[in-house]
């Protein structure tokens, strides 16, 4: 049986991927697997379309192009890269909690802050004065490392 082939059309319709979005990932050269015809058209196969839906299911979790680009090429290597592939996931898996971390610290901050702040206006500080009665001395010894490593 012969392979099929698709147009970018049709790949916009199977996938939902709009063509921007795949001029985009072309020109940052995320589909260099893609072939072209004797006149320069994209001709997807249905192996390109499914290496496509794992572009976007990276892309849906905020992977760097960069990183999405490097996976596709080992990919494209075969077997003997899947250790690689995997530690660049694994990687990419430790900056995502790295990042969680540091949002959650800030989230912790700013409820502080939040507490802080209706604490003083219901005290009957006024808005004008408001910025003017914080310090540092408000602040917890648990939030001390995170106020002072965002000062510098």
């Amino acid at each position: 049986m012969a392979e099929r082939l698709y147009t970018m059309k049709d790949v916009v319709e199977l996938t939902g991927i709009p063509a921007t979005t795949l001029q985009f990932y072309d020109k940052k050269g995320m589909l260099a697997f893609v072939k072209r015809s004797v006149s320069g058209v994209r001709i997807f196969t249905d192996r390109d379309i499914a290496i496509l839906r794992m572009i976007q299911f990276f892309r849906n979790i905020d992977m760097p192009i960069r990183d999405i680009t490097h996976f596709i090429t080992l990919y494209q290597q075969g077997a003997s890269t899947r250790e690689e592939r995997i530690r660049l996931f694994r990687q990419y898996i430790g900056t995502l909690e790295e990042e969680r971390k540091e949002k959650e610290e800030q989230v912790k901050a700013a409820s502080y802050i939040d507490k802080l702040l209706k604490g003083k206006l219901d005290a009957g500080i006024t808005d004008d004065n408001l910025p003017l009665s914080l310090t540092k001395k408000d602040i917890p010894p648990e939030l001390q490392d995170f106020f002072s490593h965002r000062d510098q």
